[in-house]
């Protein structure tokens, strides 16, 4: 081929102006060839290869495979692209340089474009239909091809515009595109680069420009491999860390599943459930569900409720003891304390919760707010909280009318000297729940002491309040002629009102129905006396 380039030599200048138009458009394709390889490369192919054979990493051998997998993946884009642009370079060769009359050139120039496309076409068989084929024995002989190429190409422009820009494309395209172990990339560029200044020393035996291209292309090859070194080390450090990032991440998930308590971990921006333990499946009665179809919603009874605990997130990164009542099924009702932090799950923004099942203590709560509202004898609410709900009316943010009915029970210290105290919380018992039986479930009856009640009627006229009672004294008198009991059933009553605005305190409205219950008492004895 040197000798066939020798005797041509002569000719090179004739044809000089019209080959740098041809040559300018051959390699503007191949820019543009590895500036759309690039955008698929960073773009496509690393994202879907640097995710490959992420799984068992523990040694040197992995990362091979690895970079073994991402070269093929690069590779395979590379081929299609020298598919895809073949019919420009064919175009060229038979079109745009039919007046090229340095005929060894069209023809080295046309197999060179007929070797890159043949080799993607065999390297795409082989991807597609060959799976076990040995991915390094490929790897390194497409690499020394497509240095062979460049060189070549080169070389062959030394015919007539002298320029070497091919053998420069190569270079920092094999340097950016193909992860190549430094040691044996260093092989193949000083390998190649020999043949390449061997080639350029035959076509410039007596030509000053042979220096300066020597010069430039070394300087070319070494900042190549510098470019390659750089990013294997780049490469290889950002794979150890995912590497780290996988142990970790092994090592949150064994850690999450062995706590004792129900922990759920939820994306932050579409509520999936990325990892659940068992002791939170089995807290939620989640075992016949499908997993893949429920997200993290459930956890907050309204959305209202999701987004007060979102702000606080985004405050304060983390939320101690916030409780949360659960109607897990019809019939079942469960109280948890969450604790939630913003934490960083696979590069992914999320909220970790931990749940501690408070029901227990829910329902113990609830029993001693019982105890320590309700009278134990009656079932209704005692003095202090009968009095607190009065405070609240007529102090509180949302004051409301209300009318009071102050009930005196009669004959209590007679039944008890006569028949003992037993049967004297007996008639206490009986008569608040004839009081009950009448009263609606807006109102509310609460035991003042001994045997004084009160009624708050809420959202009723005076005669209504009036009709009640009367309902109430109609069932005591039922209830006595039953002769149920060796008791008889009576009380007497008192009203007042209250309306919002009225400067007036608790004791003051309670004194006053005392007064006329107190009238209506005296009134009773007088009838009775005489």
């Amino acid at each position: 081929m040197i000798r066939i380039f020798k005797r041509i030599r002569a000719k090179k200048d004739l044809h000089l102006n019209l080959l740098n138009k041809r040559t300018y458009f051959i390699n503007s394709q191949c820019i543009i060839f590895l500036a759309i390889s690039n955008y698929f490369k960073f773009n496509r192919g690393i994202k879907k290869m640097e995710l490959f054979s992420i799984k068992n990493i523990d040694d040197q051998k992995d990362f091979i495979a690895y970079s073994n997998g991402l070269f093929f993946e690069r590779l395979k884009l590379v081929s299609f692209m020298l598919i895809f642009t073949y019919p420009g370079f064919l175009f060229a060769d038979l079109i745009l340089l039919n007046k090229v009359t340095v005929q060894e050139y069209r023809w080295v120039l046309a197999s060179i474009h007929l070797t890159g496309f043949l080799l993607s076409i065999i390297f795409l068989l082989i991807y597609y239909f060959n799976k076990s084929a040995p991915k390094g024995f490929i790897i390194h002989n497409y690499t020394v091809l497509f240095l062979f190429i460049g060189a070549t190409a080169s070389i062959n422009s030394q015919l007539l515009n002298g320029n070497i820009y091919a053998y420069i494309i190569i270079l920092l395209g094999v340097s950016v595109i193909f992860p190549i172990q430094p040691g044996k990339l260093l092989i193949y560029f000083c390998s190649n680069h020999i043949y390449f200044l061997i080639g350029l020393f035959f076509m410039h035996p007596d030509n000053f420009s042979l220096i300066t291209k020597m010069i430039n292309s070394t300087g070319a090859a070494v900042i190549s491999y510098t470019i390659a070194f750089m990013f294997y080390r780049l490469r290889k450090r950002d794979f150890d860390n995912r590497c780290k990032l996988r142990k970790n991440a092994e090592s949150f998930r064994r850690l999450f599943h062995m706590n004792p308590y129900p922990l759920i971990l939820t994306n932050l921006q579409n509520d999936e459930i990325l990892l659940i333990n068992h002791q939170a499946i089995d807290y939620y009665h989640l075992h016949n569900q499908d997993m893949t179809e429920i997200d993290g919603k459930f956890l907050f009874a309204n959305p209202n409720e999701k987004q007060t605990i979102l702000k606080m997130l985004d405050e304060h990164q983390s939320i101690k003891n916030f409780e949360l009542e659960y109607q897990v099924s019809p019939d079942l009702k469960k109280w948890a304390m969450l604790s939630l932090e913003l934490v960083e799950y696979l590069d992914q923004p999320c909220i970790l919760i931990g749940v501690t099942d408070i029901t227990n203590l829910k329902i113990k709560e609830e029993e001693l707010l019982k105890h320590a509202s309700f009278d134990e004898l009656t079932s209704v609410m005692n003095r202090r909280s009968g009095m607190d709900l009065m405070e609240k009316k007529i102090h509180g943010p949302y004051q409301q009318e209300f009318i009071v009915c102050y009930i005196d029970i009669n004959g209590l210290k007679t039944v008890n000297d006569n028949f003992g105290h037993a049967v004297g919380d007996d008639l206490i018992k009986t008569s608040c729940d004839v009081i009950n039986r009448n009263i609606e479930p807006a109102d509310v009856l609460f035991r003042l002491g001994g045997d004084e009640f009160i009624i708050i009627f809420f959202g009723k006229t005076k005669e209504k309040a009036e009709e009640i009672w009367e309902n109430i004294k109609r069932d005591f008198h039922m209830f006595n002629l039953s002769g149920q009991k060796p008791y008889n059933l009576s009380a007497s009553h008192g009203f007042s009102y209250y309306k919002p605005g009225t400067h007036t305190t608790v004791e003051e409205i309670l004194d006053e129905a005392d007064q006329t219950m107190y009238e209506e008492k005296v009134s009773r004895q007088g009838i009775t006396s005489s």
